[in-house]
C-alpha cells in the first residue's frame, strides 16, 4: 500500500513538472513531440512509441539505440560526431530504473533528455546546448 501511495504521489509531481509542446523551445524537440510522438494513438504500449520515433529518427538519419548501458553512451558519444538517440524503457519502474535515469541524464556527453514517464530519449547532439524536457506524451486533443 505504502509503495503504491509513493508511485501516485511521483506521477502527480511528473505531471505538475511536466509541459506540452507550447512550452518547447527547442526546435528539434518541437517538432520530435509534434511530428512523431503526439502521432501515435493514446494508450499505446512503449514499444509503439520505440517504432514510431525510430521511423522519424531514421528519416533523418539519427540512429536510435535501444538497449542500453552506460557505457553504450560513452563508446557512441566519442566514435560518433554526430546526433544519436537513445530510448530508455520504464525510467520510473523502480527505484534502479529512477537512479539509472538521473545518472544518465545528468551525463557530459548527453545535450537534450526527455521524460515521458513510462520512457525516455536521450540525444548526444553536440551543437546544443544541455536540456532537460519533462514532456507529456499525447497532446491534450
Amino acid at each position: 500500500m505504502k509503495n503504491k501511495i509513493g508511485a501516485y504521489i511521483a506521477y502527480l509531481k511528473y505531471l505538475w513538472r511536466s509541459s506540452d509542446q507550447h512550452s518547447v523551445h527547442s526546435p528539434f524537440v518541437f517538432e520530435l513531440l509534434t511530428k512523431c510522438i503526439h502521432k501515435v494513438p493514446k494508450g499505446s504500449k512503449t514499444s509503439a512509441y520505440n517504432q514510431a520515433i525510430k521511423a522519424y529518427l531514421e528519416k533523418k538519419n539519427i540512429p536510435l539505440i535501444s538497449s542500453l548501458t552506460e557505457l553504450t553512451i560513452l563508446e557512441t558519444s566519442l566514435t560518433n560526431r554526430g546526433v544519436t538517440a537513445y530510448f530508455v524503457e520504464e525510467i520510473n519502474a523502480n527505484f534502479k530504473q529512477k537512479e539509472l535515469w538521473q545518472k544518465l541524464i545528468s551525463d557530459k556527453n548527453i545535450q537534450i533528455s526527455i521524460d515521458y514517464w513510462s520512457f525516455g530519449l536521450i540525444f548526444t547532439k553536440k551543437d546544443q546546448e544541455k536540456e532537460h524536457f519533462i514532456l507529456f506524451k499525447n497532446s491534450w486533443r
